[in-house]
């Protein structure tokens, strides 16, 4: 049979042998369609993987379609067994970022956890050095800290 579709001739074979090459042009747009579709949406799962974010399971290839042959010795398009593409490689998720421990300068300390003490408080460490509780307003709140004061 020839892939090239016959005009001239009105026969049944000449028919089926039409349907069959237009048919095997459409499965291969068909599958080139598939393919297209599945790797955008393959893309999209990797970038929300990468980015962080709960992406759950990668999605799957779909099936391609093959040329089938009716009965009546017509082709038309099926679903096949087969996937359209091989599942692209999974890409390794990076370390979530850390942000570095920056030094406190010497004569400012953070509010430890719980501290319920107010502004003006002066307290003495171990060392024998006083701190005075003091506030900073801030766009986004009150910032409470120590200052060292002797």
């Amino acid at each position: 049979m020839s892939s090239l579709i016959d005009t001239t001739s009105t026969t049944l074979a000449t028919a089926q042998a039409n349907v069959l090459a237009s048919t095997t042009a459409e499965v291969a747009l068909l599958n080139a369609n598939l393919k297209t579709i599945y790797l955008s949406a393959f893309n999209d799962w990797t970038i929300t993987l990468l980015a962080g974010r709960p992406a759950g399971d990668p999605p799957k290839p779909p099936v391609a379609y093959v040329v089938a042959i009716g009965p009546d010795g017509f082709a038309y398009p099926q679903l096949g067994t087969s996937s359209v593409c091989d599942m692209p490689a999974i890409p390794a998720v990076p370390p979530p970022y850390t942000p570095p421990v920056l030094p406190q300068p010497e004569n400012v300390r953070n509010v430890p956890a719980g501290d319920n003490l107010p502004v003006g408080y002066i307290t003495v460490d171990s060392a024998g050095v006083s701190w005075q509780k003091q506030a900073s307003p801030t766009p986004f709140g009150v910032a409470y800290y120590y200052v060292k004061v002797g």
